[in-house]
C-alpha cells in the first residue's frame, strides 16, 4: 500500500536566464515500511523533488507546473494550506537536510534544536522532550551526549553536526523520512550505524524512507527499490538487485562502472561520458542514447588494469617525506577560576614515510587526527614535537622565512573547494596570486599564459578565467583547486578529503586527473579520506589511523586482503557491500 505517490511532478525555475526544468514529469511511489533510494548526480532534481512535496522552495523563481503528491491516500500535499502542511511537516514527514551547518541555528544549543520538534508537535514537558532528545542523540552516535547536548553547532565537527540533524529528524518517530544525502560526510563506521538505525526504524516502527544519495554502494546496502534520476527525469527504476545486475539505461550503466570498489582493477576509471550521449533540443528537452563505442571504450580501459606495483613490498629507497614520532597537542582551558588545562592529543607519536612519485592513503574516522597530520607536515599547524624530514630537511625546526622556500614544493587540496576559493576573486586572479607571491613568471602576461595552460591541463579552458567561484559546479571548483595547487609546480600534495562530497562520475574524473598528473609530473601524494574504496584505488600504500596513532601500514592490496588489526577489519566491514553475490543473498 503506497504511503506516498508522486505522479507526473513538474517543478520549473523561471529566471532571467531562462527556464530550468529541475523536475520534469517525475513519477514514483513509496510503500509503508519501504526504503526507496533516489540516485543521481548533482542537478538531477533529487533534492528539488523532496523540497517540492514539503513546500520548501522559494516562489518565485520555483513554480510547480503540474503533477500531484499524495500522502497516505488522503492529503494532496501540493494543495494543502500552510497551517495543515506545517502540522504534517516535522511530525509525520521529517527531513534530513544535506548541509547541517546552514540548517542548524548557531544561537541555540544542539539540545534545544533536537528537542524542538517534540515540543512543537507533542504535548509533553520540556524535561521529557530533552530526555528523548538526548536518547536519540546517543542512538545516532554522539558520544557523551549529556554533556555535548549543551554545545552549539560551531563546537561540533561536520560529521557530528550531521548526526545532530539526523537525531532532530528521527526524534518524533515520523511515518516518512526524507533523507537528503544524510551520510555523505560521515565515516564508514558512523554511516553503517546510521543505516542500521534507518533499517531498524523501518523494521520496528514501519517508517518509510526516501533516501537521496549519489552513493550507489549505500543505496545497495539500505534500499528496497532504486529510482535513478538524470536532468530532472526518472530514467530507470526497479529493485536494487535488478538495477545492479541488469541495468538497461546507459546512464545507469555509467554510474555503476565509474564507482570504485574493493574489486576495481582499472587504473583509469570509466566515466558516464563513456556510456552516454545527450542531445538537447531548443525547447530544453533531452535525447539520451548509449554511445555506440561504449563497449570498445570499456574494453580498452580493462586492458589498462593495475599492475603488480600496488603489491610490491614497502620501498627501501630514501623517502621524499619521512615523519618520525610526530605529536600535535592542543591545550584548552586554564587561567579562569583555577579551571585545569585540558590537552587534546590530536596526533600522538606518528611515524610515516612516502617515496617520491608514490601515494600514501591515510584512513580513519573523523577526529582521529588525519587532517592534523597533513596540516602539520605543511606547517599550517605547529607540531608539539617530532621531526618532519622533507628531502633531507627537518621542516619542524624551520623558521617561517626558511619555510617559505618549501611552500612552492608542498601544496594542499582542501576538502571544500568553495570555502577554499576567495569569492571576490576571479579564477584568473585566484590562480595568478600564488605565482606572484613566489615570483614565478616574467610578468602578468606570462603568468596568464601559465594559468591558461594549467586550466587546460585540468580539463577547463581560458573561457573560465573571468568567472567567479560561484559560477562553477562542485566538480569544476575542485579542478580549479587542483590547478591552484599545481600553479607553483610542487613535488608533494596533501589531498585532504578532496573528493568526499562529489558525485561518483565527477569523483571518477578527479581521481583520473590526479593519477594522470602524478604520472606526468612525478607528484607525491598524501591522500586523506574516510572512503576506503577510493583510498584503495588511488594509493600505493595505506596507513590506518585511530585516536592520533597509526595502527597499521601496508601496501594497499595486502592491507585490504589481509588486515592485521581489529580496527582495520572493523573499517572494512563497515563499507557497504554492493557486489552481486551479497545483493542476491540479501534479496533472498
Amino acid at each position: 500500500m503506497s504511503l506516498l505517490e508522486i505522479k507526473n511532478l513538474k517543478t520549473y525555475f523561471h529566471t532571467r536566464a531562462g527556464t530550468t526544468r529541475a523536475v520534469d514529469d517525475v513519477s514514483f511511489s513509496i510503500d509503508k515500511g519501504e526504503i526507496v533510494g533516489v540516485v543521481g548526480e548533482s542537478g538531477s532534481g533529487k533534492s528539488v523533488t523532496c523540497h517540492t512535496m514539503l513546500g520548501l522552495l522559494p516562489s518565485p523563481p520555483a513554480k510547480v507546473e503540474g503533477g500531484a503528491v499524495t500522502f497516505d491516500d488522503d492529503d494532496e500535499l501540493l494543495h494543502l494550506s500552510p497551517p495543515i502542511l506545517r502540522a504534517i511537516r516535522g511530525k509525520r514527514i521529517s527531513m534530513i537536510f544535506q548541509d547541517p551547518m546552514s540548517c542548524l541555528n548557531p544561537y541555540l544549543t544542539i539540545l534545544d534544536q533536537v528537542a524542538e520538534p517534540i515540543l512543537t508537535h507533542e504535548n509533553v514537558s520540556r524535561e521529557e522532550a530533552e530526555r528523548r532528545a538526548i536518547e536519540m542523540m546517543k542512538k545516532v552516535g554522539i558520544r557523551d551526549a549529556e554533556q555535548r547536548a549543551h554545545s552549539h553547532p560551531h563546537e561540533f565537527s561536520g560529521g557530528m553536526r550531521q548526526r545532530a540533524m539526523i537525531a532532530m529528524a528521527l526524534v518524533t518517530n515520523p511515518d516518512l523520512l526524507l533523507a537528503d544525502e544524510p551520510t555523505t560526510a560521515l565515516d564508514v563506521t558512523v554511516q553503517a550505524r546510521i543505516l542500521q538505525i534507518l533499517r531498524g526504524l523501518r523494521d520496528d516502527l514501519g517508517v518509510a524512507v526516501l533516501f537521496v544519495t549519489h552513493d550507489l554502494g549505500v543505496v545497495a546496502d539500505v534500499a528496497d527499490r532504486v529510482v535513478v534520476m538524470y536532468r530532472g527525469k526518472v530514467v530507470e527504476q526497479g529493485s536494487v538487485l535488478s538495477i545492479f545486475e541488469n541495468p538497461s539505461h546507459p546512464y545507469v550503466k555509467g554510474l555503476l562502472a565509474c564507482r570504485p570498489t574493493f574489486e576495481t582493477k582499472y587504473r583509469i576509471l570509466p566515466t558516464v561520458d563513456d556510456f552516454l550521449e545527450t542531445e538537447e533540443a531548443p525547447d530544453g528537452s533531452l535525447t539520451l542514447r548509449e554511445r555506440p563505442d561504449a563497449a570498445d571504450r570499456l574494453a580498452e580501459l580493462e586492458k589498462q588494469v593495475a599492475t603488480d606495483e600496488h603489491t610490491e613490498a614497502l620501498p627501501t629507497t630514501e623517502p621524499l617525506l619521512e615523519v618520525k614520532d610526530l605529536k600535535v597537542h592542543f591545550t584548552s582551558g586554564g587561567g579562569f577560576l583555577g579551571k585545569p588545562k585540558e590537552t587534546v592529543k590530536a596526533v600522538d607519536g606518528v611515524d610515516l614515510s612516502i617515496p617520491k612519485g608514490k601515494t600514501l592513503g591515510l584512513v580513519g574516522e573523523s577526529g582521529c587526527g588525519k587532517t592534523t597530520i597533513g596540516r602539520a607536515i605543511l606547517r599550517l599547524v605547529r607540531p608539539t614535537s617530532g621531526s618532519i624530514r622533507y628531502d633531507g630537511a627537518n621542516l619542524a625546526s624551520l623558521n617561517p622565512d626558511a619555510m617559505l622556500a618549501y611552500r612552492k614544493r608542498m601544496q594542499i587540496i582542501f576538502q571544500d573547494p568553495y570555502a577554499s576559493l576567495n569569492p571576490r576573486l576571479t579564477i584568473e586572479q585566484a590562480l595568478t596570486e600564488p605565482l606572484a607571491v613566489h615570483r614565478i613568471g616574467s610578468g602578468s602576461s606570462d603568468r596568464r599564459d601559465r594559468v591558461v595552460s594549467l586550466l587546460e591541463e585540468v580539463g577547463l579552458s581560458s573561457a573560465h578565467l573571468l568567472r567567479y567561484p560561484h559560477e562553477f559546479s562542485g566538480g569544476q571548483r575542485q579542478r580549479l583547486c587542483v590547478a591552484r595547487a599545481l600553479a607553483v609546480e610542487p613535488e608533494f600534495i596533501v589531498c585532504d578529503e578532496c573528493v568526499s562530497a562529489m558525485d561518483v562520475s565527477v569523483q571518477a574524473q578527479v581521481l583520473n586527473l590526479l593519477n594522470e598528473l602524478q604520472e606526468s609530473r612525478s607528484l607525491t601524494y598524501l591522500f586523506i579520506s574516510h572512503d576506503l574504496s577510493v583510498v584503495k584505488f588511488v594509493s600505493d600504500h595505506v596507513a590506518v589511523m585511530q585516536a592520533g596513532r597509526i595502527v597499521e601500514t601496508n601496501c594497499a592490496e595486502d592491507l585490504y586482503r589481509n588486515p592485521k588489526e581489529t580496527y582495520t577489519q572493523e573499517l572494512l566491514d563497515a563499507v557497504p557491500k554492493a557486489d552481486l553475490k551479497t545483493l542476491r543473498k540479501r534479496s533472498g
